[in-house]
């Protein structure tokens, strides 16, 4: 065996061994009834989606909406290698012939992106066509078909940077490129947006060549690596518990400052720390794109007025279910922390402080959801369906202390 294809059979060796070390924990999540959760959000969205097609709205905004959510699922690029940090030492030597390794990695991860990009491109199809559709489905496909490939290799090409400012203005530069090529294509003549194209192409191709750049980005992808197992364990953590992995954190100044109203004393200990786990750990950074999108996604049925409000209303009490679960997990952050018995605080202390952070989280993030459908449904005269949805929710969060009580003694029983 060759040495290019001896570096393919590690690649296949890892990739099957990652599978095998997950598949028990997907066993989990299967027999938590999450994926009976999911089924129901598939068959929410998929009414809300079909009523929104026969009903658009005519000041529904096609063009943006197209260009969101394709932008979102073509500039997506992410990369699976399976390094690992000893690579560096066993794998480094042999760099030269690592070229088939890291297309397979790019065949792996590009086919399963290209499927969503498509599914994306083919749910907005029925939008764009009720709306000024300049063009075709077969134009606006070869277009995101092109685009996306742009995507994949500036993606790869901004990974080998070497300054990491440098890195982070490509790809700033990528997305709003492809955003306005995509709202070229949804606005204009075919011929027009082609020309767009290829002149925009040609330039981000030159500046492409200025950055200095790695022969291969180790140290890059051995992090990208870490960061995207970190994120499959922080999702199976919901579920059962999970090795543990090195915790990341981020500053996140648009929310830190919350933790300065916290007064500084010893009553308030555990408040503050799962305050600023929530925070500063990616659970934080879930629960905020959980609620970007919630929000969106509501205020649209909303808007539309979707099932006379109940629409919006249903996908409002799916997405507090969601951030709740994610929510959740917070209970896990320091459940092995070495401090707890060290210092000469309570118990039950930690149990009461846990509990008020997640309810104060969950009512905020409740609150916003609500937020978003209440002023449309307001403005629609649709009362009912938002009272329904409040007391739902107030229902939930009411009850929700005692039952994260008893999973936190559960837990402590386990130990």
């Amino acid at each position: 065996m060759g040495a290019k294809q001896a570096l393919e059979a590690i690649w296949a060796k890892r990739a099957k061994a990652f599978r095998k070390e997950t598949l028990p924990y997907f066993r989990y999540m299967g027999q938590s009834g999450f994926p009976a959760f999911m089924s129901l959000l598939f068959i929410s969205s998929a009414i809300g989606y079909f009523s929104l097609i026969r009903n658009l709205p005519e000041q529904f905004p096609v063009t943006a909406a197209g260009v969101i959510s394709l932008t979102l699922a073509i500039c997506w690029c992410p990369l699976r290698t399976w390094l690992e940090p000893g690579d560096t030492v066993f794998l480094m030597p042999r760099e030269s012939d690592m070229g088939g390794y890291i297309r397979r990695s790019l065949r792996h991860t590009s086919i399963g992106c290209a499927i969503l990009a498509g599914i994306v491109l083919l749910l907005y199809l029925p939008i764009y066509r009720q709306g000024a559709a300049p063009n075709g489905a077969w134009p606006l496909t070869l277009a995101a078909a092109g685009l996306k490939a742009g995507n994949v290799w500036g993606a790869w090409r901004e990974r080998r940077m070497a300054w990491p400012g440098m890195r982070l203005s490509m790809r700033v530069l990528r997305w709003a490129l492809t955003a306005l090529v995509l709202s070229v294509w949804l606005t204009n003549a075919a011929w027009q947006a082609a020309l767009f194209t290829v002149i925009s192409c040609l330039l981000f191709m030159l500046l492409h060549r200025l950055p200095v750049r790695h022969r291969l980005p180790w140290e890059r992808l051995i992090f990208e690596e870490a960061r995207t197992r970190k994120r499959y364990y922080v999702f199976f953590g919901m579920f059962i518990d999970v090795p543990t992995l090195p915790s990341r954190t981020a500053r996140r100044s648009y929310a830190a400052w919350l933790l300065r109203f916290i007064p500084y004393a010893g009553r308030n200990t555990f408040v503050y720390l799962y305050a600023a786990a929530l925070v500063r750990t990616e659970i934080g950074g879930i629960v905020v794109r959980l609620l970007a999108l919630g929000c969106l996604v509501t205020y649209w049925l909303a808007d539309a007025a979707s099932l006379a409000g109940w629409g919006a209303m249903l996908v409002f009490v799916l997405f507090t279910g969601v951030a709740a679960v994610q929510l959740g997990s917070l209970r896990h952050v320091h459940r092995y922390s070495v401090w707890k018995h060290v210092y000469p605080l309570p118990e039950k202390q930690r149990v009461d402080q846990y509990a008020l952070v997640d309810r104060l989280a969950l009512l905020v993030c409740s609150l916003l959801l609500w937020l978003s459908a209440a002023i449309p449904l307001a403005v629609a005269g649709l009362y009912v369906p938002l009272a329904a949805g409040a007391a739902c929710a107030l229902a939930y969060i009411a009850i929700r202390p005692s039952r994260m009580r008893r999973k936190l003694q559960q837990d402590a029983e386990e130990e």
